[in-house]
């Protein structure tokens, strides 16, 4: 693949085509935020789906205030994670969908988890929900992405027999060539990736709703980033994925790519 990656030509599936009405999904989020972020239109299309969330478990101790938690508005000592889970709660109840946390603490907090066991984590929960369709980030920019998304497409080769699709994370999908390397190098492992015909431009009001609820995540966008998170009210962006058999290499990526050591 070279030259930018540009929108689904009509001929392209639609997700009406490639998910049945009442689908049960589970959306893989890295964190307490991203899925309804970048997903939220899907889910509310899909009352009853889940999100799992990777890095929602509390640490065994909270280390001094992060920068990122600071930004957040979070004073020392706070139970952080403890209130985002509550805006995430929220953020769901809005569109209808369930919350499922693992363990795995943000990885801000000083601990990561392997790769292996993440998949496993992410299959267990798969096993839990019966899902007939996963959501995996493409893991776009950030470490915790990325090791979401490579766990998440370990998990989809052994569940063969699911729906995949890969969705471009918000915040970080508009910065310059980012999505045209991340694909080219998930290319390059054997996966299959046919960009998905959009049916929906801007954010629903729906979704408006429940991006709102994560006040924390919004307050700590708008000290951090140029827009804020404006970028989740542009229209969600997903690939259909076909994958092979051989697992990603842990920490294979553009060497440009990761941003360590922050909460997003």
């Amino acid at each position: 693949m070279t030259g930018r990656i540009d929108r689904a030509p009509a001929s392209n599936p639609s997700l009406a085509m490639l998910l049945p009405p009442t689908a049960r999904l589970i959306v893989v989020s890295p964190h307490l935020d991203d899925g309804a972020l970048s997903c939220g239109d899907l889910l509310a299309e899909y009352p009853g789906s889940s999100v799992v969330t990777a890095f929602a478990g509390r640490p065994a101790a909270y280390p001094p205030l992060t920068s990122w938690d600071e930004r957040a508005g979070f004073p020392p000592g706070a139970d952080v994670v403890g209130a985002r889970r509550q805006e995430d709660e929220r953020a769901l109840t809005v569109l209808d969908a369930r919350p499922y946390w693992l363990d795995f603490p943000d990885p801000q907090y000083g601990v990561k988890p392997t790769q292996r066991d993440l998949t496993d984590a992410l299959v267990a929960a798969l096993n839990e929900t019966s899902a007939e369709v996963i959501v995996v980030p493409l893991g776009l920019f950030h470490d915790d992405h990325i090791l979401t998304s490579d766990a998440a497409l370990d998990a989809l080769r052994l569940r063969p027999s699911l729906v995949g699709l890969a969705y471009a994370e918000a915040i970080y999908r508009p910065l310059p060539d980012l999505l045209d390397r991340r694909i080219q190098m998930l290319r390059e492992t054997g996966l299959v990736l046919t960009d998905v015909a959009a049916a929906r431009g801007a954010a629903s009001d729906l979704k408006r709703r429940a991006v709102s609820c994560y006040a924390s995540q919004v307050r700590a966008l708008d000290r951090s980033w140029d827009g804020g998170a404006a970028d989740a009210f542009e229209p969600e962006r997903y690939w259909q994925l076909a994958v092979s058999n051989s697992p990603i290499p842990p920490g294979q990526r553009p060497v440009d790519e990761g941003q360590h050591g922050d909460g997003r």
